[in-house]
């Protein structure tokens, strides 16, 4: 993202914006959108405003707190309205809508209003949505009627076309609606309720083309605080992280924007790796919210995530133990991120018993996690610890999350154990081991790293005495790497093969097969004088 970082104390300092909110006429945008605190947080925040209209917005404080269930409080606004300007007939469009739903018909005060803008298309077209409202069935004809009119007074305009698209969204017709929505921003271009419900009602069949929109939308109305962050969201919902984050950036500068957008904001700097900036917005988030806010504890959560992204590992301890510290907000849990990101930092911060046990606390959340097993086993092993890696790995096993690999490696940690123990414990570990070698190599036979894991485990069960029961697998070995056309990189193997097969020889009298297997074991370590030399004195 190329947009320039601001810290939040500069987003919110209105006289930096590159953006400028459009006031209360935010909030009317989003209670049209059926976005109902949205739209009242706006409408207050502006109320005082003195570009507002405050006539219209207690109108549309009015039918929210109506919507919302609150008829008192709907009333109250009204009058206010009807206060401020006695001439704005909406405030008596939302009595009459009262009135209907308080049992009564409301014809006196639709027909109030309607004198005081005589064929008005938009009024006549909100008339109808308070019948819509009361009852759409028992007002049926009066809807009908309403419709009628404001095309009869006006075909062109937005608001009978976006009407008729809600009353087919809410019967589901969804491509009768997105038509309807596409015929009012086709008559008017710059209406954001028109292209907003469209791209709403086509993103989860064709979100490109609902992206599209508003793109077009937005370089229209680039003050709209409703679609600006409407644009982010759908680039978020769409998977389109980066996107998302740089649209987010530029919607966080409009002084209307919302301040749980922050959070937002943090998260997407973080998946889009721009993790220095989401951890300062974090960190200066919780500088501003109240201790008790829950949206401190996933700050810092973020702050750790960022950390460990940065692997500043002793911050991310120092993070990860002020975020395990707090209180586990209501309605909240801790996640299996939340656990491994501060298991590595600690691990990568020397403190490996504490990043064991954050790991463990991981497995309780997600049992199935093979990641995760594999990590504690492998952690394990890291520490020669091949008692505790080998149960791991045999969880992947026994809960069938495993891949050949991790047969192999299961194999490899019983071999472990077998070089650390003795007696019944020593060959109960190497039986195991054999257990899953075999089991591997007929699931990939063939492998260079399994055939001479099989020769190390037969060398194991020989002990001290060379009494070739290595020296199949040891050929088997050497016919794979022969085979090979490309032989760089296994002269390692070569030498484990030639070493052995040569002092077995050797021990069996036969010096002429030894030396051959020694010149052959110096053709593959040509740097080994002490070796070159013993096969020169060799008779």
């Amino acid at each position: 993202m190329k947009a320039k970082f601001f810290i939040a104390a500069v987003l919110l300092a209105g006289a930096a914006l590159s953006s400028f909110a459009q006031g209360y006429k935010d909030g009317i945008e989003y209670y049209k959108v059926g976005q109902l605190d949205n739209a009242k947080e706006l409408l207050e925040r502006n109320l005082n405003s003195t570009s507002t209209d405050k006539s219209e917005a207690y109108y549309y404080l009015g039918m929210i707190a109506m919507d919302q269930g609150n008829l008192a409080e709907a009333q109250s606004y009204f009058d206010k309205g009807l206060a401020a300007n006695a001439g704005n007939p909406y405030n008596l469009v939302g009595m009459g809508a009262l009135e209907l739903r308080k049992g009564g018909n409301g014809k006196a005060q639709f027909d109030a209003a309607r004198k005081l803008s005589k064929k008005d298309p938009k009024l006549e077209t909100a008339i109808a949505r308070a019948y819509y409202a009361a009852n759409p069935t028992t007002y049926a004809k009066d809807i009908e009627k309403c419709v009628k009119n404001a095309q009869k007074w006006d075909m062109n305009d937005p608001d009978s076309h976006i009407f008729l698209g809600d009353q087919k969204a809410d019967e589901k017709a969804w491509g009768d609606a997105a038509g309807l929505y596409e015929l009012a921003f086709t008559s008017d271009p710059n209406n954001v309720e028109a292209y907003v419900k469209y791209a709403n009602t086509y993103f989860n069949v064709v979100p490109e083309m609902a992206i599209e929109r508003l793109q077009e939308l937005l370089a229209k109305q680039p003050n709209s605080v409703l679609v600006q962050r409407q644009l982010a969201e759908k680039y978020y919902e769409g998977n389109q992280g980066r996107k998302a984050a740089e649209q987010y950036g530029e919607y966080i500068k409009n002084p209307n924007h919302f301040a749980q957008d922050e959070v937002r904001y943090v998260q997407l700097l973080f998946f889009g790796e721009k993790y220095q900036e989401s951890y300062d917005l974090a960190t200066s988030l919780i500088g501003k919210l109240k201790a008790g806010d829950e949206k401190v504890f996933y700050m810092r959560r973020m702050q750790l995530y960022n950390l460990v992204m940065l692997e500043k590992w002793n911050e991310a301890v120092e993070a990860g133990k002020a975020f395990f510290g707090m209180a586990l907000p209501t309605g909240s849990t801790y996640e299996v991120r939340d656990y491994t990101d501060y298991g590595k930092a600690l691990q990568n911060a020397g403190m490996t018993d504490e990043a064991i046990a954050a790991y463990k606390k991981a497995l309780e959340i997600n049992p199935q996690n093979a990641d995760l097993i594999r990590y504690m086993g492998d952690t394990y092993a890291d520490a020669n610890d091949f008692v505790n890696a080998a149960a791991y790995y045999q969880q992947l096993y026994d809960k069938q999350l495993c891949s050949a690999n991790d047969i192999f490696t299961l194999s490899t940690y019983y071999y472990g154990i077998a070089t650390l123990t003795e007696g019944g414990e020593k060959e109960a570990a190497i039986a195991q081991s054999q257990k899953y070698l075999d089991e591997v190599d007929a699931k990939v036979p063939g492998n260079v790293q399994i055939v001479n894991q099989k020769a190390k485990l037969a060398k194991l069960i020989e002990g001290d005495q060379i009494t070739g029961k290595a020296a199949p697998a040891y050929r088997e070995l050497i016919g794979i790497l022969d085979a090979k056309e490309d032989k760089s990189g296994y002269d390692r193997y070569y030498r484990f093969a030639y070493n052995y097969l040569a002092n077995y020889e050797f021990t069996q009298g036969d010096k002429t097969k030894a030396k051959e297997y020694y010149r052959k074991w110096l053709e593959h370590d040509p740097e080994n004088e002490a070796l070159r030399k013993y096969v020169e004195q060799m008779k």
